[in-house]
């Protein structure tokens, strides 16, 4: 079980998943090198495409390369071939396949959607020579449970199981996307399905999820800036973005759950991730409660809304407000966007206290781009 750092890579928690974890699957150099400096064991990597340098470097020290295109792999062939820890079998080199079998609701993360860039169609693969690869992967799912990955793989059986019973096939990596965390995942059916490959194809078999390993881990606070109607809405300016701080909300689309920070006490529900000190005060859909706001941000971009919600009391400038479960692909794919300051990331310790993991300010934006 690999940990993706597309999802999360706040290193500062990387120890109380360390027990758990073979180790990190990475989609390029960059998050290669932070699985192995601050994670350690398995450096599973998979890019659409390499640079030559990137690849030189990846050969000193991953486990695992995925090729996406039959391209990549016959221009890399030889030199990945040549190399020490190929020849010993330290580093085992593998292709991402295409199962063209498709399970997902939101086109923009299908990777099976007609005209993908993501994997070899298995007619592709017709007279290709393949010695040296080791391994087979698939990543078709998102956010989704153990049938679907059952499905997946019994369509990816049908194109690529006489392939994946090669004797020189020695892994399957099934991806991420697997919801393992969620109650009602069902972990016994995953756990039949990954038996069976490994005691009917010999191999040994990886999965990398992201967001399981912290869903409901996280939210994200924000304070009320102002508050006014205009064109039939009342608006609640905050001092986040979804843009800069929350992209998931624009992009999957995500509707976040929002709660109002109350005096302790006066809690009707509260996140999965909360301060002991503190009372929550759930929102819900507009119009369901009295009191409705279009929340927005402080950036120039029309659409950097969050959305509609209603609260049992209206808000007021100063009120802070609380986003759930906002640590997979929130911290790691944020942006200086409009140079918005970005908040602390602090994580809360079994005493109740907060440890500062990370801080950012003007200094960040100044020099990130030169």
């Amino acid at each position: 079980m690999l940990l993706a750092l597309k999802a999360f890579s706040t290193t500062s928690a990387f120890a109380t998943l360390r027990p758990y974890a073979a180790g990190c699957c990475a989609s390029g150099l960059y998050e290669a090198r932070l699985a192995a400096r601050h994670m350690g064991g398995h450096v599973a990597v998979y890019s659409p495409a390499y640079r030559d340098a990137e690849l030189t470097e990846l050969l000193d020290f991953a486990h695992h390369i995925d090729f996406n295109s039959v391209p990549q792999w016959l221009r890399f062939r030889e030199q990945c071939l040549s190399h020490p820890r190929v020849q010993s079998g330290e580093l085992l080199l593998g292709l991402r396949v295409n199962p063209c079998y498709s399970t997902g609701h939101t086109p923009l993360y299908d990777p099976c959607v007609p005209g993908s860039r993501l994997g070899i169609p298995a007619n592709e693969l017709e007279g290709v020579d393949l010695t040296g690869i080791s391994g087979l992967h698939f990543h078709t799912l998102c956010e989704q449970g153990a049938q679907e990955l059952v499905d997946t793989f019994r369509a990816f059986e049908k194109s690529f199981g006489a392939l994946l019973a090669s004797p020189h096939i020695k892994y399957l990596n099934m991806g991420g996307g697997h919801w393992i965390t969620k109650p009602n995942y069902d972990r016994a059916a995953l756990i039949a399905l990954v038996r069976e490959v490994r005691e009917c194809y010999g191999v040994e078999v990886y999965l990398e999820p992201g967001e399981a390993w912290c869903v409901h881990t996280g939210v994200l606070r924000a304070r009320v800036l102002d508050v006014f109607d205009s064109l039939g809405y009342r608006h609640a300016i905050l001092d986040v973005s979804a843009s800069a701080h929350m992209p998931d909300v624009l992009e999957m689309p995500y509707r976040p759950d929002v709660f109002a920070v109350r005096p302790a006490g006066e809690a009707q529900g509260e996140p999965a991730f909360s301060m002991p000190q503190e009372s929550y005060a759930p929102a819900e859909q507009p119009g369901v409660l009295p009191h409705t706001y279009r929340l927005g941000a402080p950036t120039c971009l029309a659409g950097d809304v969050i959305g509609d919600f209603s609260f049992a009391a209206p808000l007021q400038v100063g009120d802070e407000l609380i986003f759930d479960d906002m640590t997979h692909y929130t911290i790691v794919k944020t942006t200086h966007f409009n140079g918005v300051p970005h908040p602390n990331v602090q994580i809360l310790q079994d005493d109740g206290s907060l440890l500062a993991a990370c801080a950012l300010d003007f200094a960040d934006f100044e020099h990130r781009l030169g």
